[in-house]
């Protein structure tokens, strides 16, 4: 089995399922419904996701050259270049026209300039960002030059980042009645304001308690300073204008389901304002496409000859990123390739 057939078998194990019922309930103090998805049985991919995805890009990253890609870990894109971090904590800039990795970071250790461990990245116009383990966001030009490094002391523990226009949006992956679950901090990295402050009853006050989390995206920021943050504590997601944090819907295992090994939302993205969720079950894959107001567009949406593993959303545009063999004419004739990058576009 080659790589590629090895990474999108291990995708197909974990995916999803499909939504099947809408219900509203109490109102919140916003004045909206409560909406609740309810999650019902894994279902068939019916619709092929290029019904409502355009292709808009596939670039082959060459295997020629002095650089090497591990397993992707967390990918942003721009117009030009897409920047890669891989699991060996290697940052790669990659030639979306020619698929040449032009330049490649590794810089893992405790120098100035060092990062103990690369959670994950994210950009904007201008710059590149990554979340350190090591409690700091380090901050790079489009040329991986080190421009600053801002320290989270303020912060307890964040597992996951977005820039927003004035500052950033950062997951605590602690739970505690001092700090909320949604951190929202200015340009330094200082807090103000937090969302969804969990105290714990069965540990002391202001004992934290620690939570795994998957390697995935949990903020969908737009380019109007508004963030939609996906809570997999309790699958609610919430809507951050840059001033309040509002629940849009919340989603239920049906009570066939409730206990069932394996079960879980992956990933939620939001492609044109709409809802897009990719969940995953033993054995089987799906994604359920919403509107804004959280109508149901389209169940079973997977079918298609190109793979459609989204792993991050830069704008309106979904990216999957995968490594894939590099043997000569594995993919294409008489070229080595290490990866694919394809991005796709709402219609």
């Amino acid at each position: 089995m080659n790589r590629l057939s090895h990474n999108l078998s291990l995708i197909t194990i974990v995916c999803g399922l499909s939504i099947v019922s809408l219900t509203s309930c109490n109102a919140n103090k916003n004045g909206t419904d409560d909406v609740i998805i309810t999650v019902n049985d894994p279902g068939e991919k019916i619709f092929p996701f290029n019904d409502f995805f355009r292709l808009e890009k596939r670039v082959y990253v060459s295997a020629e050259g002095e650089y090497f890609l591990s397993d992707i870990h967390d990918i942003h894109v721009t117009e030009k270049y897409a920047f890669i971090l891989d699991y060996s904590q290697s940052i790669s800039k990659i030639d979306l026209e020619s698929g040449e990795i032009v330049s490649q970071l590794h810089q893992q250790g405790r120098g100035p300039q060092d990062y103990l461990y690369p959670l994950g990245i994210c950009g904007d116009d201008k710059y590149l960002y990554l979340l350190d383990a090591g409690s700091n966001v380090h901050i790079y030009d489009f040329d991986l030059k080190h421009q600053d490094k801002i320290s989270l002391d303020g912060i307890p523990s964040p597992a996951s980042f977005c820039k927003i226009k004035e500052g950033y949006v950062f997951l605590n992956s602690f739970e505690n009645d001092s700090i909320g679950k949604f951190i929202i901090t200015d340009g330094r990295c200082r807090l103000k304001d937090s969302y969804l402050k969990t105290p714990r009853e069965d540990s002391p006050r202001g004992v934290a308690s620690a939570t795994m989390y998957f390697t995935q995206k949990f903020f969908i920021p737009d380019s109007y300073g508004k963030v939609l943050c996906h809570n997999s504590k309790d699958d609610a997601v919430y809507l951050y204008d840059g001033k309040n944090l509002v629940k849009k819907c919340q989603f239920k295992l049906d009570e066939d389901l409730l206990g069932t090994p394996g079960v879980y939302i992956k990933q939620i993205f939001s492609p044109n304002g709409n809802i897009l969720v990719n969940y995953f079950t033993n054995g089987k894959g799906d994604y359920a496409y919403y509107d804004k107001n959280c109508n149901l567009i389209a169940q079973g949406i997977g079918g298609g000859e190109l793979p459609f593993f989204p792993i991050c959303q830069i704008g309106n545009k979904l990216v999957t990123a995968f490594t894939t063999d590099d043997e000569v004419g594995a993919e294409l004739p008489g070229k080595s390739i290490q990866a694919q990058i394809i991005i796709h576009c709402a219609k």
